[in-house]
């Protein structure tokens, strides 16, 4: 906007000084045809001054305007929204994104820090962010950048300092391990904590692929973490056993508490039966099952007589 009021500020110094040679021309030129040439070409832009006076602001960002002239010059307190807005010419507006964003660190641009034990690691880092739509004329105010910029120095500079902070107090195994999870967390409350107040909306904190330590100590890690693993198996294997030992131990006991309950009550019955047993139920049970045929043998045991070999000799 400020170059189209330099050019319509040039043209009209160009104009009068046209102007003014012609006047002075031993062969002036036909004053109204340059008129009216000069008329069409101030229409001509006096309409494109009026179109550049006129900013857009798309869906899912926010404009600062800045005005750079009078006494009330510097950052406006409030956002251009969403829409077309006719700006003063000796203003200047900033659009900033409002929606959530994803940058990365990676490679040259990643994370190097130090654990508890001077150990010099690499990290590609990844965030999630937005800005909050009210602040972001603080925001500008603060740091006169744009949005580029911003995320590259401050945004990365308070996360490097939150990691620093977070590596500084863990060991490389526990960074490796168990507190990997809480170290991220901790540097994104940092994070929070400090760029809230700014205008800074920090929704994810994430590493991309793994820590990056030299390879000795990668192997010196991986083999630790291998043999916690096989121990935590066997410690498994044995609970596993023990419970299995535990389990046929029951069944048995159970079977074994079975049969003496079956054993138990056998002989009870066993008693009732021989307790309710008399002479006469004993004969009517021998005659229930008798056929009606004599005995084929009858004597003592030293004189048997086999009476069915003394009615065959009869016959």
């Amino acid at each position: 906007m400020a170059e189209v009021v330099c050019l319509l500020i040039a043209f009209y110094i160009m104009m009068v000084i046209g102007i003014k040679l012609n006047s002075k021309s031993s062969h002036p030129m036909n004053l109204p045809a340059i008129s009216t040439v000069s008329t069409i070409c101030a229409l001509l832009l006096s309409l494109i001054l009026f179109k550049s006076c006129f900013q857009r602001v798309q869906p899912g960002e926010v404009g600062v305007v800045v005005n750079l002239l009078g006494s009330h010059k510097g950052v406006e307190d409030e956002e251009l929204r969403v829409g077309y807005h006719f700006i003063k010419p000796w203003c200047k507006v900033f659009v900033f994104p409002i929606f959530e964003q994803n940058h990365q660190w990676i490679e040259k641009e990643g994370f190097s820090f130090q654990t508890s034990e001077g150990l010099a690691v690499h990290a590609d880092i990844g965030i999630t962010f937005n800005l909050q739509p009210d602040r972001v004329h603080e925001l500008f105010a603060k740091y006169r950048r744009g949005m580029d910029e911003i995320t590259h120095l401050f945004i990365r500079n308070n996360l490097r300092d939150a990691i620093n902070r977070g590596a500084a107090k863990l060991k490389i195994e526990e960074l490796y391990g168990s507190a990997k999870e809480a170290f991220f967390t901790n540097v994104l409350n940092q994070v929070q904590t400090e760029l809230s107040p700014l205008g800074f909306n920090i929704s994810h904190l994430y590493i991309i692929g793994q820590f990056n330590v030299p390879e000795t100590v990668r192997t010196a890690l991986n083999s630790k973490i291998e043999a916690i693993q096989r121990a935590q198996q066997r410690e498994n294997e044995l609970r596993e056993a023990e419970a299995q030992a535990r389990k046929e131990v029951a069944v048995m006991s159970g079977l074994a508490q079975s049969k003496l309950i079956q054993a138990e009550a056998d002989a009870k019955a066993n008693r009732l039966i021989s307790q309710s047993l008399t002479k006469e139920m004993l004969q009517w049970e021998a005659l229930k099952k008798w056929d009606g045929r004599l005995s084929v043998v009858s004597g003592s045991p030293n004189n048997i007589i086999d009476i069915n070999s003394i009615i065959e000799n009869k016959k």
